[in-house]
């Protein structure tokens, strides 16, 4: 068995992507663990296959976190398996399909842009296990805004960028991760609002754990701030792997900009 793949990262963000596998293989939960795991296989966040589609400029993709659960709404790994086909088939648009939606891309220069869609706040759709108010839920000693941008989150506010950079994720990501007020787990985002109204951005990714970047967790933080009065409708978000640019448009859909870079390709197998 000889399976070729891609690695490529957003701001350290980082993903394998298989182009077009027929194999059943790349879909089983216990060979996404093993390729994701950085002592035993490849590493990566999550993995992205890209599927057979009969639309031009169209692509489906299905895309798993390193635990071996799928997810629809990863921006920075959107960003990335487009900037792959774009530049495999000489585009400079196209459209991703997710099990959450379409995501339409674009690449100007060195910045690839994805429309992530429309961020949704109903209790339901987020969804959280019980109704209340989704902008001030109480995760233990924390108070969360909470929304979905295609996959949920709850975005904590820190008071200042010392109580924010001095947070455990270890301790505490798992912990809120986990918490009873989420029935499909959610990803965790500590943020604060600097001097220069820039907004600072650490991440605990549900399947995941701590990551350098998340595309949909900066789109979250924005989204929060703005409802917040913390923030203008388009602002950089700063991560651990560096910036990614937000912007929620007056259509009301929230789009994600940033760079991304190829590291290697491989074959997997004997």
């Amino acid at each position: 068995m000889k399976i070729p793949f891609i690695k490529m990262h957003g701001l350290g963000n980082d993903f394998i992507i298989f182009d077009n596998i027929k194999d059943l293989i790349v879909h089983d939960t216990k060979f996404i663990k093993k390729i994701s795991n950085r002592r035993l296989g490849i590493g990566c966040d999550q993995v992205l296959i890209v599927e057979d589609t009969a639309k031009s400029h169209n692509f489906k993709v299905t895309m798993y976190n390193s635990d071996g659960s799928e997810t629809g709404a990863c921006g920075n790994g959107t960003r990335c398996v487009a900037d792959y086909l774009m530049k495999r088939d000489n585009l400079n648009s196209l459209n991703i399909e997710s099990i959450t939606g379409n995501l339409p891309c674009t690449k100007n220069n060195n910045l690839v842009t994805v429309n992530m869609g429309e961020p949704k706040f109903d209790w339901k759709d987020i969804p959280l296990s019980r109704e209340q108010n989704t902008q001030k839920v109480l995760l233990d000693e924390f108070e969360a805004f909470c929304l979905s941008m295609g996959n949920p989150h709850a975005v904590v506010f820190m008071q200042n960028i010392d109580e924010l950079e001095s947070l455990d994720l270890n301790i505490v990501g798992p912990r809120l991760e986990k918490n009873i007020n989420f029935p499909e787990l959610t990803n965790i985002e500590f943020v604060c609002v600097l001097d220069d109204k820039t907004i600072r951005m650490r991440v605990w990714e549900r399947g995941v754990g701590i990551t350098m970047a998340c595309g949909s967790g900066a789109c979250a933080s924005l989204v929060a701030a703005f409802k917040k009065n913390k923030s203008s409708k388009s602002n950089k978000i700063i991560l651990d792997g560096g910036s990614l640019f937000i912007e929620w448009l007056n259509n009301g859909t929230v789009t994600l900009s940033g760079e991304t870079e190829k590291v290697y390709e491989g074959i997997i197998g004997d």
